[in-house]
């Protein structure tokens, strides 16, 4: 099938998407869809069965071990008295967030823990524990809809029961130039701007208000951890208001390795093998292990799946990903047979590059898509088929990157590069925050084989208002790279410079070239980062561009100091940072300054190192400013002591008493004491005085 076929079957559901008048049926909500946040439905897979229904965690297809410490915290989260409370947990993609927001919700409305603690002295249920004079039946739990629920609703929205509610992939729907068609009235969409940001702003004063009666709100916010584009949004929302539940996001605890064989053992049991590929965990983890270094709960099913097939295998992670993907559209041509599975195909990429937000295609009623299992229909919609998107996450980045081309796939079937390029065209220009997010993610799970970069972001043909968000995402892109990627990082560099003229996306040009700097001081590669600093003096002096180049400043010094160039550091540092006075380069100049101090004291050069260190109270007294003087104390302390200069040691160590007593500063105090310590077991007497001596 052409592309051009293909999209003019989306076209119907593209125009009625994005407000084009057609004179196709009226689409409307009803006023209870307006009144109440909508939900997705996990609790019956039957009724929204997936491509991968036994990797997606609402399959519930493996046990699942709770983590006893999560638990106690959940338990605190629900139970508190507030009227609204909202938690962030975070933790990569494929370690089980949104299998543990299930459990939860389970727990919530049916008083049943489906799970238990891998430390638990009995494997009965846990308990779950309501409020006093409460019962679960007065729980709502679920995960929000939020391209179903309309900004609107929340402005009039009370709650008639406790409710939880859980927003996965938080970040995704944080940023306020989102285009979702968030529903439809009198025949014309809704798409109106929001974040989750605002959404907790504003049920947050209607808390305050009483507006809730005495019913609790909570609202579970799931991300994956170290984001890039608002990862920190979060702290827009006031500190003191009572509705955070922890001032940071709480890391979702790894899962054991007898968790991890448990899903394997899980696995196998639904294969038609009832040999058990591996007798004992440690030969499970050992190649898990090779497949996946952080031992994520995805990876093992993904991993037990293929042993099932082969278990003399040395399985890789790719390995594991495509043996999955032959499995999905083996199903595709069974649910869709093979007359439609090219369609079909195409269609399952529209929906996982926009995460199931497009309404990929207007069929009959009697189409062969319409009841196979491979989408769903909006409710209150007619006429329009909304696949679900290939899932979990990591198998929809593959199954778009580069695993179509797979000989396993008819030929008419596969999306060859050109063709997936104009599908991704069509997603930027109908879900841009979508396909960004769908990159960012991309970057994050497959940055150590950025061979798709070309092929799938850099050629992508986009319409001029997509440029902002496109350049945005480009330098989150490098910001995952490190110095085995640099002729990927090197190429998203000098396509961005390629885009429009110099004035224009100063900010995102000034961070991708700080980014790839850092790449290749970190692969040691000077003379290719300095063209690079250099280059950044065209961008001009606005703060933000001041900024990156003050943080480029510092990686170059303090990269040149690691390796011992301390003559072309001190000059980067006279020439980048010496002259600012500005407050803002305050801490950049004292970070570099403390890279020249380490830099001076491995080389033997105690006078400049000391020079430089009494140099530091010149730039304030501020709690970061203690903290890094307590760093380079440290660092002098340790260099002095192996040199057998243990007098001036002691007397570094003195001046840090009066550094303050915050917390950071006590623990460098720690780490120092215990330095000094150990190099007083090292010497002996006669050896004190003699390195004394020779200090003086």
């Amino acid at each position: 099938m052409g592309i051009s076929n293909t999209f003019g079957r989306v076209g119907g559901a593209l125009r009625r998407l994005f407000g084009i008048k057609t004179d196709t049926r009226s689409r409307k909500m009803s006023s209870g869809s307006m009144l109440e946040p909508a939900l997705l439905d996990f609790k019956d897979c039957k009724k929204h069965p997936r491509l991968f229904q036994d990797f997606h965690f609402s399959g519930r297809t493996t046990r699942y071990i709770m983590d006893e410490s999560l638990w106690r915290d959940f338990k605190t989260f629900y139970r508190a008295p507030q009227a609204l409370s909202w938690w962030m947990i975070s933790g990569k993609a494929g370690a089980g967030k949104s299998r543990a927001a299930l459990e939860f919700c389970m727990a919530l409305e049916t008083g049943k823990a489906n799970f238990r603690f891998l430390n638990a002295a009995s494997t009965g249920p846990v308990e779950v524990e309501p409020v006093s004079g409460e019962d679960f039946s007065s729980w709502k739990a679920g995960f929000l809809d939020l391209a179903g629920t309309p900004f609107s609703t929340w402005k009039d929205w009370a709650p008639e029961q406790h409710t939880l509610l859980v927003f996965d992939e938080a970040t995704k729907h944080y940023n306020d130039n989102s285009r979702l068609c968030t529903g439809w009235q009198d025949g014309e969409d809704v798409r109106l701007r929001f974040n989750v940001g605002e959404i907790i702003k504003l049920l947050a004063a209607k808390a305050e208000q009483g507006v809730f009666g005495p019913y609790r709100v909570r609202l579970l916010l799931l991300e994956r951890e170290h984001r890039q584009i608002g990862w920190d949004w979060y702290r827009d929302i006031p500190e003191d208001s009572s509705s955070r539940f922890k001032k940071e996001p709480t890391p979702l605890p790894p899962v054991p390795p007898e968790g991890l064989f448990g899903i394997a053992q899980d696995v196998w049991k639904r294969s038609d093998d009832s040999d058990a590929p591996c007798e004992t965990p440690d030969a499970f983890l050992d190649k898990l292990c090779a497949v996946d270094s952080d031992r994520r709960a995805l990876f093992a099913m993904l991993l037990a799946a293929a042993m099932a097939t082969d278990a003399q295998a040395a399985f890789t992670r790719r390995d594991v990903l495509r043996l999955a993907l032959k499995d999905g559209y083996e199903r595709v041509l069974q649910l869709a047979g093979k007359e439609s599975a090219t369609q079909a195909v195409r269609i399952l990429a529209l929906s996982t590059l926009t995460g199931g937000r497009l309404g990929a295609c207007d069929l009959d009623k009697d189409h062969v898509l319409w009841n196979s299992g491979l989408g769903h229909t909006a409710n209150g919609e007619e006429g329009i088929f909304y696949p679900w998107p290939v899932e979990p996450e990591l198998l929809g980045e593959s199954f778009i990157l580069d695993d179509m081309k797979q000989d396993d796939i008819p030929e008419d079937a596969r999306i060859g590069d050109d063709e997936m390029r104009a599908l991704i065209g069509k997603a930027w220009e109908t879900c841009s925050t979508e396909m960004a997010y769908f990159f960012e993610c991309c970057g994050q799970d497959f940055s150590s084989d950025p061979t798709w970069i070309e092929t799938r972001f850099l050629n992508c043909l986009l319409a001029d208002v997509d440029t902002p968000l496109y350049m945005r995402t480009a330098v989150n892109l490098v910001s995952w790279f490190g110095k085995g990627q640099l002729d990927a990082a090197r190429k998203i560099y000098e396509h961005m410079n390629s885009v429009g003229n110099a004035g224009m996306f100063c900010r995102e040009r000034a961070e991708v070239s700080t980014n790839l700097i850092r790449i290749y001081c970190e692969a040691g590669m000077f003379d290719e980062a300095s063209p690079i600093f250099l280059a950044m003096n065209a961008l001009g002096d606005s703060e933000e561009v001041n900024r990156c180049r003050a943080a480029a400043s510092v990686y170059l010094v303090g990269e040149l100091c690691k390796v011992g160039e301390l003559v072309r550091a001190r000059v980067m540092f006279e020439g980048a940072l010496a002259f600012e006075e500005a407050e803002e380069y305050q801490i950049p100049k004292a970070l570099a300054l403390i890279h020249l101090i380490n830099g001076y004291a491995r080389a033997g050069d105690f006078g400049e190192a000391r020079e430089l260190f009494e140099s530091l109270t010149v730039y304030g007294d501020s709690e970061v400013m203690r903290v890094q003087r307590a760093k380079a104390s440290v660092n002098l302390i340790v260099c002095y002591s192996k040199a057998g200069h243990f007098k001036e040691a002691r007397a570094i160590f003195e001046g840090m008493s009066l550094l303050g007593d915050e917390p950071k500063v006590r623990a460098e105090y720690a780490k120092a004491s215990k330095f000094l310590d150990f190099f007083a077991v090292k010497q002996g007497p006669d050896e004190e005085e003699q390195s004394v001596a020779a200090s003086a």
